[in-house]
C-alpha cells in the first residue's frame, strides 16, 4: 500500500509537527499539493531552514498545476524579488490566472505591476483591476495602489 505523503504531511502540519510534515511532503515534492505545502514550510522556516528561493520554487511547481494560492505566492515572489531575481513578466504569468479566478490579492499585485508600466500592462488595466477589488471590499492594499499611482485619474 502506497503512503499518501500529502495527507500524512498535512496531519503533522496541523498538529505543529513541522519537521515530520516536511519529511513526508518532500517524499513527493512533484505532487502539486505537496509542492504548495513545501512552499509554505520554506517560506515560514517551519521544519526546514527558511528559504525564499526554495519557497518560490515550490510555489511555482504548484502554480503550474493551477493551484490558485500558489499562483498568488509565486507571482508575489517574482514581483518582489523574494529568493529570485525580480521578474515582472514571470510575476504576471503567475498572477493572471489567479486574477481570472477572482483572487483579490493577485489583482492588487498585478495592478501595481501594470501601473508601473511593466509586463506589458498600463495604468488603464491597473485601474480596472483595482476597481474590481474595491467593488467587493475595502482593501487597504488596493486603496494604497489606487492612490499611489493616481488611478482615479485614469
Amino acid at each position: 500500500m502506497a503512503i499518501d505523503f500529502y495527507n500524512a504531511g498535512m496531519n503533522f502540519y496541523e498538529t505543529g509537527k513541522y519537521k515530520e510534515a516536511y519529511e513526508h511532503l518532500i517524499q513527493n515534492d512533484t505532487n502539486p499539493k505537496c509542492a504548495f505545502a513545501l512552499g509554505v514550510l520554506y517560506y515560514n522556516g517551519q521544519g526546514c531552514e527558511r528559504s525564499f528561493k526554495q519557497s518560490t520554487h515550490y510555489y511555482s511547481v504548484a502554480a503550474e498545476a493551477g493551484i490558485v494560492p500558489a499562483q498568488v505566492s509565486a507571482g508575489f515572489a517574482y514581483a518582489n524579488a523574494m529568493g529570485v531575481p525580480q521578474d515582472f513578466i514571470k510575476a504576471a504569468y503567475y498572477l493572471k490566472p489567479a486574477c481570472e479566478a477572482g483572487e483579490a490579492s493577485a489583482k492588487v499585485t498585478l495592478a501595481e505591476i501594470y501601473a508601473m508600466g511593466e509586463a506589458g500592462g498600463d495604468r488603464k488595466e491597473a485601474a480596472k483591476l483595482i476597481r474590481e477589488v474595491l467593488a467587493f471590499s475595502n482593501s487597504e492594499e488596493a486603496m494604497d495602489v489606487y492612490t499611489k499611482y493616481e488611478l482615479n485619474k485614469v
